[in-house]
């Protein structure tokens, strides 16, 4: 991160939220400077000149790309100042950025910042499902918000939180040089029209209960047996029903929680669970590194449970399972935990060779084909497995105890 250099311009927003006052003059955001402190620190210093005609309190966001400005998408949360809601308009308005937060590894000078305003407060950043009432409730309340919860046990156990992926672009799968990669993981271009939710958190052994009113895990030792990953889980059990082009079975997990919400809750499909893991990094893990060995890496030791930093274990001592409890890692920049290693995710696709560019891709077609694509490693998988491309399938009723899942949930309109 020694030398970071941030290159901006002028970026006009105008306000598009529902909340926008009719036939307002759109806020404006002007004279954007980003500089990196010369002290070892890494802050940045981001100002900027914020007008508004009315002369009412803004919401300002920054975004940061990595990639010279090609896609926004990096999902950098590390800002204090005159940033969120509630900002006056006025000249010079100061942010402080961390950036070594947000992207501890990145030196380049490709990365650039954007800062934009609207009239409206935005409260759909967060997605939050309670779920504490068990599976004889008639409904669970899913409440939206601007601010994110706690990273507590209560986010593991009895409430599901999921955390806002916008829509972009990005290249999916692997370049032929990475370390490790597997020859069904061609690189093209992939167009996510919509933006959606995921879950910031692999599905939880008390959160699978709570919702199914039992738990399939095997590894369910240890006092931390709540806030593990459910496991045994196949992918009829998590969803179930019709893919492409169907809802899930009424009696799966994904079936329960749709009644009890009336909400579309899934599974991500494959191209969205690799957006998401990436957010924004191009390279084999999602803290924007390369492997330096398929076995055993210093950078998979600090992402998520594998076979070299402790999964391993189990082989010699089973009663202390395998996993690890649900958040124990780095996140990445969107907030997400566990993208890498800990228990396999079940995504919606089935299985099959990548058909090139394309926007929302929905896997293979359907036909006698069963096996359905799982992503992310797990504490039983080496590091070369655990990779934001890596790709394997299993048939869609298999269990094991390290397939689990996490939630998705389409933004709507």
């Amino acid at each position: 991160m020694k030398n970071l250099r941030l290159f901006v311009g002028l970026f006009l927003l105008f306000a598009c939220a529902g909340a926008l006052r009719a036939f307002a003059t759109p806020p404006m955001v002007t004279n954007v400077t980003a500089h990196q402190r010369a002290d070892a620190s890494g802050l940045v210093d981001i100002t900027y000149d914020l007008f508004d005609a009315q002369g009412g309190t803004q919401t300002v966001y920054v975004a940061v790309s990595t990639n010279s400005g090609g896609r926004y998408d990096v999902g950098a949360t590390s800002f204090s100042g005159a940033v969120g809601a509630g900002v006056t308009p006025g000249a010079a308005k100061h942010i402080v950025w961390d950036a070594i937060a947000d992207l501890p590894m990145v030196s380049s000078t490709t990365v650039r910042v954007k800062v934009t305003a609207d009239d409206s407060v935005y409260t759909d950043l967060f997605c939050i499902v309670d779920v504490a009432a068990g599976p004889a409730a008639y409904s669970y309340p899913v409440i939206f918000s601007s601010v994110a919860p706690p990273l507590n046990d209560e986010y593991k156990t009895t409430k599901i939180v999921l955390g806002r992926i916008a829509a972009g672009t990005f290249a999916m799968g692997s370049p032929t040089n990475e370390l490790g990669r597997d020859s069904d993981e061609t690189r093209h271009t992939v167009t996510l029209s919509c933006g959606y939710y995921l879950g910031l958190y692999e599905i939880t052994q008390a959160q699978y209960s709570n919702v199914m009113g039992a738990n399939p895990s095997f590894n369910v030792k240890g006092a931390q047996s709540a806030t593990r990953p459910a496991e045994m889980v196949s992918w009829t059990a998590a969803r179930g029903g019709i893919w492409p082009g169907g809802a899930p079975d009424g009696a799966a997990f994904m079936g329960r929680l749709r009644t009890k919400t009336n909400r579309a809750f899934d599974l991500p499909s494959e191209a969205q669970w690799e957006y998401a893991c990436r957010a924004g990094t191009t390279n084999a893990l999602n803290n924007n590194t390369n492997l330096t060995n398929t076995y055993r890496d210093g950078n998979m030791d600090l992402l998520g449970r594998y076979y070299c930093n402790g999964g391993g274990t189990y082989v010699a001592d089973p009663t202390n399972g395998a996993d690890a409890a649900v958040g124990s890692y780095q996140p990445n920049s969107a907030g997400l935990y566990d993208m890498h290693g800990n228990v396999n995710e079940w995504c919606l696709d089935l299985y099959g060779a990548y058909g090139g560019n394309a926007t929302d891709p929905a896997g293979a077609d359907a036909g006698t084909n069963t096996y359905r694509v799982i992503r992310g490693g797990s504490w039983c998988f080496a590091a070369g497995e655990c990779r934001s491309a890596a790709r394997r399938y299993y048939s869609q009723d298999y269990t094991q105890d390290d397939y689990g899942f996490r939630l998705c949930l389409p933004v709507r309109p």
